[in-house]
């Protein structure tokens, strides 16, 4: 017998980028359909200490600690503001009464794959959706890209979001 998936709990991992935001249409889709809540993620990639500290110094910050949270906290903000204007776009009416919910937005540092990775493995979430930067094979090859690894190792159903993406309104044209 056939069974649809269930899907009520979407893990969305942006890095803020363009494509990341037409990830996030599809991330909101997708817990509009199932009436599914939303986790964002978003890693920080660490930095040299010695280049963190200089930031910290040039930026007037008191310690490397104190420039670490009030970075995570100005992404968190960032990250919650930019929802809050797809929700007033997407609903066509306030942010406060978009109907899909955003369960939380997770900053924190690390590698990317393997954090999204540790978040997807964690058995709180159905679904992973992530864009693609589409940097190439070559790219790829040499580097590794964070969506290969995510789809290699991942123990949920991925939905990656390529940067050069299919449009309904090219199709039509023909």
């Amino acid at each position: 017998m056939f069974k649809l998936p269930g899907i009520e709990k979407i893990l969305f991992a942006t890095d803020l980028s363009e494509n990341a935001n037409l990830a996030m249409d599809y991330a909101m889709s997708l817990a509009g359909a199932y009436d599914a809540r939303i986790t964002v993620l978003h890693v920080l990639e660490k930095v040299p200490p010695n280049a963190e500290m200089l930031m910290a110094t040039m930026l007037g910050y008191e310690s490397v600690n104190e420039f670490r949270q009030k970075s995570e906290e100005e992404l968190v903000e960032k990250i919650k503001e930019h929802i809050q204007q797809f929700c007033a776009e997407a609903a066509g009416q306030v942010a406060h009464e978009c109907r899909i919910a955003f369960h939380e937005v997770v900053v924190e540092p690390g590698k990317a794959a393997e954090r999204i990775l540790h978040h997807a493995g964690s058995g709180e979430y159905d679904v992973l959706v992530m864009g693609s930067h589409g940097l190439g094979l070559l790219h790829e090859a040499f580097m590794g890209g964070t969506s290969r690894k995510i789809l290699d190792g991942s123990t949920i159903p991925v939905l990656v979001i390529p940067m050069k993406i299919y449009s309904p309104q090219r199709h039509d044209a023909r």
